[in-house]
């Protein structure tokens, strides 16, 4: 084999080394941008729910602070039975997206 040949082989070897080695390269860039940005959606998911959940508590407060001053029973009203609930479900929806982010 002359020398020239050689030298070809050496460099075909070094370019198809470079352009595995980018390959992986690039592979592993797209799956972590995919999970940038499925951690970015999390995240706002959990922003909103954090947002309504503040809302209901506030609105269970309000409710709360009204029929304490009308001396009602305030444990046997349904709207706070309906406001515990969806506080609770928000709660869970909550969780459930931290662990997702947790397992990113």
């Amino acid at each position: 084999m002359g020398y020239w040949a050689e030298v070809k082989d050496v460099l075909r070897k070094g370019f198809d080394i470079a352009i595995e080695e980018l390959k992986t390269g690039t592979e592993t860039i797209m799956h972590k941008g995919k999970d940038g940005i499925s951690y970015a959606q999390y995240k706002k998911d959990l922003f909103v729910e954090h947002r309504k959940l503040q809302n209901l508590l506030a609105d269970l407060g309000d409710l709360t602070h009204d029929l304490y001053k009308e001396k009602k029973d305030i444990y046997s009203d349904e709207t706070v039975k309906d406001l515990m609930n969806q506080i609770i479900e928000i709660e869970k929806k909550c969780k459930k997206i931290e662990d997702e982010i947790a397992d990113l």
